[in-house]
């Protein structure tokens, strides 16, 4: 099976070499725990492969998220491969994006997914990327029955453009009720944790991989 790294050696180990390519996996774990970072990694070992890549933002502006992987030095490449859908500016009403999009209709949220990858010409074979970040936001906007139901309607997108994917979900913040469905509807659990020993990952479960759930440390590099 096709896998595609994620550009930290430790977790790529655990994986096998990385997500299974057209697999769209949950990562979860409280707010710092390195959720963000880790899928702009995720998206610039795309960019760094000369691939699309994709980021459908509702936490941060397309200008903030430019400017942290400018941070880590991830900046050779993005404005080409990197392209942002923008689910955060409309609360202001200032987005600067080229794609925008407005979590208080999840019809033209799951629009603008649509849209923005069509647009690139994305094919099964092109090896494409994306981060929704997060579906926390997705679900606090539109509920949780219809941010699921959209899940799945973006997930059947996914597999068939042959796109692969992170969605980062906010730990406590949701019943467990949820948390299992968005579990459900995605191919793999990533969970994240930290503590004052640093940041700690484990894979508990992915789609065609063997595995033996453990917390590992980790980091993530310029």
């Amino acid at each position: 099976m096709k896998r595609l790294p994620i550009g930290v050696p430790d977790m790529d180990q655990m994986m096998l070499g990385g997500v299974p390519a057209g697999s769209l996996c949950l990562v979860l774990g409280p707010p710092g725990a390195g959720k963000s970072i880790l899928s702009k990694r995720f998206l610039y070992t795309g960019v760094e492969q000369k691939k699309d890549t994709f980021l459908v933002a509702t936490s941060e502006g397309e200008d903030r998220v430019l400017e942290t992987m400018e941070q880590f030095n991830w900046n050779k490449g993005v404005e080409k491969h990197l392209h942002v859908l923008d689910a955060y500016s409309w609360k202001s009403g200032k987005s600067k994006s080229k794609y925008s999009a407005s979590l208080t209709s999840l019809t033209d949220f799951s629009v603008g997914i649509t849209s923005i990858i069509d647009d690139a010409g994305v094919q099964p074979e092109d090896e494409a990327r994306i981060v929704i970040d997060s579906f926390t936001d997705v679900i606090n906007y539109g509920g949780a029955e219809r941010a699921l139901r959209l899940l799945d309607t973006v997930h059947t997108k996914l597999q068939t453009r042959g796109v692969t994917g992170l969605v980062l979900l906010e730990e406590g913040v949701h019943d467990e009720k949820t948390v299992k469905s968005v579990e459900y509807a995605t191919d793999g659990t990533i969970r994240m944790k930290f503590s004052e020993q640093g940041r700690f990952m484990m894979v508990s479960r992915l789609s065609a991989t063997p595995l033996s759930p453990k917390w590992i440390a980790f980091t993530i590099g310029r």
